[in-house]
């Protein structure tokens, strides 16, 4: 029996030396690739020095197009912006932004009302995208404080990477695999880390509605240190939602209100993202804003 269970020892070692093996090739693969957009800002974006970066969700992701405003302001600009993320995400893309040695004048945050008035941020959706890089302080503090319950397996991650690797193995092991054939190969963004929706979508009916923003998530206080410590001018900025007026009582911040500058539906690709059509318009307008009030020089 003694001798039965050692060799169970001795093979079940050998395999979780193997899984974490093969874990640590996998992070390694993605790390150095384009595949996500973390990755994506260290392995491809080679320009230190910027005007301005757009970090968000979706909504941050499919409305400015960084490479039409560019062209607008002859300024130097790129979308940071994460689908499925929140402000809390956000700020975690901003570290890393520093993290990288980059700069940048101008830090606009896109946000929306219900993350806004989250005074209790968890874990995101695809905050698995920041992973590769777990051993670096900044990302597993961030795993450690904000994700929930006994098992945390991006925050285990960082003693032993099998455990979120198989964990996430859709999202990080098959990506990763990807990574190793094509580095440069990058998960819906282009070389601007822009993306947009396409022209049909599911937009429904609506009546026109109010929303007072609540300005609760301890996260846009974080980004704010973070921007001051960085010498970066935060802009907040509030994409159209379809037949919504968004009313700001918190002039902390510097707001770019344009809730409501879009209303017909045919630039919507449902109530709070925009088309490609949508997008082309609204980032017309704020290229205007930035031009009016901040790129003055």
């Amino acid at each position: 029996m003694k001798k039965f269970l050692l060799h169970i020892f001795k093979y079940g070692l050998l395999v979780f030396i193997l899984l974490n093996a093969i874990a640590w090739c996998s992070l390694y693969f993605l790390r150095n690739s384009s595949f996500y957009k973390p990755q994506f800002l260290s392995h491809e974006v080679k320009d230190i020095n910027f005007d301005y970066i757009v970090i968000g969700s979706s909504i941050g992701l499919t409305t400015l197009n960084t490479a039409l405003i560019d062209s607008l302001t002859n300024k130097k600009g790129i979308n940071l912006s994460i689908d499925d993320t929140a402000i809390s995400s956000n700020y975690l893309m901003l570290n890393h932004f520093y993290k990288q040695g980059k700069k940048s004048n101008y830090c606009i945050l896109s946000i929306s009302n219900w993350d806004l008035a989250n005074k209790n941020p968890v874990l995101n959706d695809n905050d698995y995208r920041f992973l590769p890089f777990v051993s670096q302080d900044y990302v597993f503090n961030y795993f450690k404080n904000l994700e929930q319950g006994y098992f945390k397996p991006l925050t285990f991650s960082h003693y032993f990477p099998a455990i979120g690797v198989c964990y996430y193995n859709t999202e990080i092991f098959y990506p990763s695999i990807v990574s190793a054939i094509k580095p440069n190969k990058r998960n819906r963004f282009d070389e601007k880390g822009n993306y947009f929706y396409p022209e049909m979508g599911t937009i429904q009916p609506k009546k026109w509605s109010s929303i007072t923003l609540s300005w609760k998530n301890p996260y846009i206080e974080k980004i704010q240190k973070l921007c001051n410590e960085n010498n970066s001018t935060l802009i907040i900025y509030q994409a159209p939602i379809f037949n919504t007026k968004i009313i700001n009582k918190n002039k902390r911040y510097n707001f770019v209100n344009n809730a409501n500058v879009i209303k017909k539906d045919t630039y919507f690709f449902d109530e709070i993202h925009l088309n490609q059509y949508g997008r082309k318009k609204a980032s017309t307008i704020f290229a205007k804003e930035l031009m009016t009030n901040y790129f003055k020089n």
